[in-house]
C-alpha cells in the first residue's frame, strides 16, 4: 500500500512524509479500526481511506506534530469505520444520536454565539461528558481551526450539520458549567 500512496504524491519530500506517517501510525490506526469494526477487511479499508484522505488534504496534515496528527487520524479513522459500517446496515439501524446530524436548526449561526470563556483545561473535562461526534467537531473547529466545510468533508456532514452539532455541543457544555456538573459528582 505504501507504494500506492507514494505514487499519488509529486515530490520526494511528500513521499518521505507519507512514508513516515504511514510507518508511525498504520498499526495504531488499524488496531483502533479493528476494535471499532471487529472486522479485519473493514479495518484495513478504513485505514486505507484515512491515508487517501490525508494525501488529498496533505497541506493540512503534513505539518502537524506526531500527537496532533494521531489525534486527527483517529477521528478520521473512526468516521471512516462508521461510513463503512453504515453501508452494511439498513438506514433504520442508525442510532438516534447519529440521526441528530440530519436535523436542521433554526437558531442563530455559531459565529454569533458566545464561546465559552473558561480556561481550556476546565472545558476539556466537560468534553468527556458529551457524545463522541460532538467532541470531535469541537476539537476540529476550536483546536485545529477547521472551517465547517473542512469538518464536513472529514466527517461526511454538511456545513449546516456541523454548525448544528457545534451549537448543541456548546450548549451542553454551558449547561454542565452552569450547574457545576463536576462539582456535584
Amino acid at each position: 500500500m505504501l507504494n500506492f500512496y507514494c505514487s499519488m504524491l509529486e515530490t520526494e519530500p511528500e513521499r518521505k512524509k507519507i512514508t513516515e506517517l504511514y510507518e508511525q501510525h498504520k498499526h495504531a490506526l488499524y488496531m483502533y479500526a479493528f476494535k471499532f469494526t471487529k472486522n479485519r477487511e473493514l479495518a484495513e479499508d478504513a485505514v486505507h481511506n484515512v491515508f487517501i484522505s490525508i494525501i488529498k488534504n496533505k497541506e493540512k496534515y503534513f505539518h502537524l506534530n506526531r500527537k496532533d496528527f494521531r489525534l486527527l487520524a483517529v477521528i478520521i479513522v473512526k468516521n471512516k469505520c462508521i461510513d463503512l459500517l453504515r453501508k452494511q446496515k439498513p438506514y433504520s439501524e442508525i442510532p438516534i444520536e447519529e440521526m441528530e446530524l440530519y436535523l436542521e436548526s433554526g437558531d442563530m449561526p455559531v459565529e454569533e454565539q458566545i464561546i465559552i470563556s473558561s480556561e481550556y483545561d476546565a472545558i476539556r473535562k466537560y468534553l468527556d461528558s458529551i457524545d463522541e461526534i460532538s467532541r470531535q467537531v469541537l476539537i476540529m473547529k476550536y483546536y485545529f481551526g477547521y472551517s465547517y466545510k473542512e469538518i464536513g468533508i472529514e466527517l461526511n456532514m454538511t456545513p449546516k450539520h456541523v454548525d448544528t452539532r457545534i451549537m448543541r455541543a456548546k450548549d451542553k457544555i454551558k449547561k454542565f458549567i452552569s450547574v457545576g456538573y463536576y462539582q456535584r459528582n
